[in-house]
């Protein structure tokens, strides 16, 4: 069974130690971001990324399967019309060919079943789309998940490979995450 990011800790999410070793606004510099663009965050917490992406795309679909969590995201929502929250499965809430961007961070490790859901991921991309998973790097630390539950980017980066995208690439964010990026 895959783990789930404990809801009652969903404060972690949003601290000062994430934002400096997780910065938002380096992962919208590597995401290439763009005012029409359409993006899901899928497993978007309390919308660490989904409030950054919101102030520069048309549309975010902030999809996670926590109640807490779209609550507490929902509580946070003030200005953001175009950032909309779902509760759920991405696969339920999400039309196929409708998204410039597929984005989770930090949950690839937990995936039960890692390419059926970027299977579907992929899906719901339109043509010329990209996804886009951020998780930790596959090295020992004092924090995340443990070293034998973390995905190397290089199993990433052939898992893409498999699923027939192309220009993928693979970005360091801080010491201890990768973003890895493949296009349809």
């Amino acid at each position: 069974m895959s783990h789930i990011f404990d809801h009652k800790q969903f404060k972690k999410l949003d601290s000062p130690a994430r934002r400096e070793s997780m910065p938002p606004e380096l992962v919208c510099e590597q995401l290439q971001l763009n005012s029409q663009m359409v993006v899901a965050d899928v497993g978007c917490g309390v919308g660490y990324f989904a409030f950054p992406f919101s102030e520069i795309v048309e549309r975010v679909h902030a999809i996670d399967i926590s109640p807490i969590m779209i609550d507490e995201l929902n509580r946070r929502i003030s200005t953001q019309i175009n950032l909309i929250p779902h509760l759920g499965d991405f696969n339920e809430s999400l039309d196929a060919d409708s998204l410039d961007l597929f984005f989770t961070a930090t949950v690839a490790h937990e995936l039960e079943d890692i390419l059926d859901f970027s299977k579907k991921a992929v899906h719901k991309l339109k043509k010329g789309g990209r996804i886009a998973f951020l998780d930790f790097k596959k090295i020992e630390s004092s924090f995340g998940p443990p070293y034998e539950k973390r995905i190397a980017a290089k199993e990433l980066i052939t898992l893409f490979e498999t699923l027939g995208l192309s220009k993928i690439t693979e970005y360091a964010i801080k010491d201890n995450f990768y973003l890895v990026i493949g296009q349809k």
